[in-house]
């Protein structure tokens, strides 16, 4: 295709690629379709156009049509082409989430704003979102304002509707180039609502294009901030992890590059040519999705994380300032394991976890002077809590306490470490081992057993989790536990999909 402009000057022609967007088999989209089609092209001031194209008898050129679609720079009302566009938005009756209070909705431009026309048809709605998918719309970049951005919103609008028959713009959401977040399927800002935008795998994810062409041109920083913000932002909202992996089985369709009933291994979020044959996002949009993945990651589950944290290892809510100060260090790529790896050294938490310690193994409040040295070492490194423990246990205050003997010393550590009363041969196993290499070999092997181990797995799973571990989560950790200890464990555990996920309900 070429066009010519107001000077009477024809552009070069330009190639048409065969869109690949296309609606998932049994939607109201697909039933209302009217027929496939090429991507739109925006070509600013034209008053002509030529198409040149190859016939043959095996395939023929019959029903070849060409769709023109504008609107007023300024106008909201609907654009010109095609079918007439009109009536209310259609919203069916469907599930709704809204969002979890920790979760700060980012500024998006409503449809009123841009000039949308109403729906002609009610889009179906999936119960959950499950990921994303990028796009670009490969059209200028050229747009000038936001007036004229949104000119080609209710073009794509038109086209879509019009042309293709479908029930809406194909996106859930557009962004331009300065960062504004246009809402593009009604209700796509409370609701799971299907798009047209990847065929076999719109269902239960949402649809992101950004406005323009990024085969060679790279995103502006705001475009990628505010792609990442809408994606995690959305995806939060389902306690889904922007940065993880998931299975998705497609529906197939005319585009797609999975059979239907075809199982595939994705990123949550992916582009759009993981899915389908298209070059879409272009290869310097493709190559920003590792970082808009990590960025929506952080934007969706930062203060959540950090009031999840405070709640589980400190018994309360954050303060004002620590919630700020650590929410802006996680959104700015800290890891959340990092806020867990300081409150751990923070001095009300080793305070507590310290009187802790010296009541449930020596019965008693720690000494103040022996307090201040122990707490001061803990914050600053020099060990852990776990490490006094270990140190209590062997000391000769517990081996008195326990009887002063090493068989009731033996039975006295079952007891504290492991919640159980020693067999006779254990018993007198661990008494042949003192003999041999010294009283402390026992609470050592005790602490550091298997079983040891599984018990700490079950406390740490409580305490994040609000669950017991499962036998594969017992065998997995059980060895990482013996070999790294609590606080390894525990920034696992905080890194997990299932810690995000119930970090939403602290709101």
């Amino acid at each position: 295709m070429r066009t010519r402009d107001e000077d009477g000057q024809w552009s070069d022609w330009v190639p048409l690629e065969v869109s690949q967007e296309q609606p998932d088999p049994g939607t109201a989209d697909a039933a209302h379709g009217a027929r496939g089609g090429t991507d739109a092209l925006w070509v600013g001031q034209s008053d002509a156009v030529q198409l040149a194209f190859t016939a043959s008898d095996a395939v023929p050129a019959d029903d070849v049509r060409l769709a023109l679609v504008s609107s007023d720079l300024t106008s909201s009302s609907a654009p010109v082409g095609g079918a007439a566009l009109g009536g209310a938005a259609v919203v069916t009756n469907a599930s709704f989430r809204t969002a979890s209070p920790a979760l700060a909705a980012p500024r998006v431009i409503s449809r009123a704003e841009w000039g949308a026309a109403g729906q002609v048809c009610a889009p179906d709605v999936a119960s959950t979102l499950v990921g994303a998918v990028v796009h670009h719309t490969a059209g200028t970049n050229n747009y000038g304002s936001v007036a004229e951005a949104m000119q080609q919103i209710r073009n794509d609008q038109a086209y879509h509707i019009n042309t293709r028959g479908w029930c809406d713009l194909g996106y859930n959401f557009v962004v331009d180039k300065w960062g504004n977040i246009y809402e593009g399927r009604a209700n796509s800002l409370t609701q799971a609502v299907i798009g047209v935008h990847a065929g076999g795998f719109n269902t239960a994810t949402v649809g992101v294009s950004m406005l323009g062409d990024f085969s060679t041109l790279t995103p502006s920083d705001a475009m990628r901030e505010s792609v990442a913000r809408i994606i995690g932002y959305r995806l939060g909202m389902y306690g889904r992890n922007p940065a993880g992996t998931m299975s998705y089985t497609t529906g197939g369709g005319e585009n797609s590059r999975f059979a239907a009933g075809t199982t595939v291994g994705l990123p949550v979020v992916f582009g759009h040519r993981d899915t389908a044959y298209t070059a879409c996002p272009g290869n310097a949009g493709y190559a920003q999705l590792q970082w808009i993945r990590d960025r929506a990651r952080a934007i969706a589950f930062s203060e959540p994380l950090v009031r999840a944290l405070y709640h589980d290892m400190l018994n309360r809510g954050p303060d004002p300032s620590g919630l700020a100060t650590w929410s802006s260090l996680i959104m700015s790529g800290q890891p959340a394991s990092a806020l867990g790896d300081g409150i751990a050294r923070s001095r009300e938490y080793v305070e507590r976890k310290v009187t802790e310690a010296y009541a449930q193994i020596l019965g008693r409040a720690p000494d103040p002077a022996g307090f201040e040295v122990q707490v001061q070492a803990i914050m600053n490194g020099v060990f852990r809590v776990e490490d006094l423990r270990g140190q209590l246990i062997a000391s000769a205050e517990y081996y008195a306490r326990a009887g002063g003997n090493d068989r009731a010393y033996v039975q006295r550590l079952y007891q504290d470490i492991l919640g159980r009363q020693a067999t006779p041969g254990e018993v007198e196993w661990w008494i042949g081992a003192i003999g041999r290499s010294g009283l402390a070999i026992a609470p050592y092997g005790v602490w550091r057993s298997r079983e040891s181990a599984e018990l700490r797995i079950h406390e740490t799973y409580r305490t994040f989790l609000d669950r017991t571990a499962d036998p594969t989560g017992l065998a997995t950790w059980a060895p990482y536990w013996m070999a790294n200890g609590d606080d390894a464990l525990r920034a696992v555990i905080i890194r997990s999909d299932e810690y995000l996920a119930r970090s939403l309900s602290f709101g």
